[in-house]
């Protein structure tokens, strides 16, 4: 799910697959894909976003993207714990959840911020859960 000219709009995507020395088969994603998620991460974090500029009323934002009260709530859960696990307790506390989403909007490169938080903490950033297969750091490099 993206977010284009004002809309959300559901895409549809080809994931190439590799196998690893290790015998499994591993997904490149690229960037902008969560895993096991419906929804890309531009998409969750312009909802973060405007939740955290307070645009509008929580729920005409919910409705402007068409998801759930539930859902944003989990997506704001899920933000404030990795945001707390990636600065840690106490930096987290003194960053407000815009600041923090401005540093990332703004680094010259996300794809360093996103394979830095992958081999930390084995899990892309806002992926709900770990990956269901063992995780195998060869696929991610040294």
């Amino acid at each position: 799910m993206d977010f284009i000219g004002g809309a959300p709009v559901r895409h549809s995507l080809c994931i190439m697959r590799l196998i690893c020395t290790c015998g499994h088969t591993h997904a490149i994603l690229p960037d902008f894909i969560i895993p096991y998620s419906g929804y890309g991460l531009f998409f969750l974090l312009r909802v973060l976003a405007e939740y955290f500029l307070r645009l509008s009323t929580v729920e005409r934002l919910c409705e402007r993207f068409c998801i759930t009260l539930s859902q944003l709530r989990r997506w704001l859960q899920l933000f404030r714990v990795q945001k707390e696990d990636w600065l840690g307790v106490l930096s987290s506390m003194e960053a407000s959840g815009l600041s923090f989403l401005k540093s990332l909007l703004t680094q010259p490169a996300y794809s360093d911020f996103a394979s830095a938080f992958v081999r930390r903490f084995t899990k892309s950033f806002l992926q709900s859960h770990k990956n269901p297969a063992l995780y195998c750091q060869q696929a991610f490099g040294p």
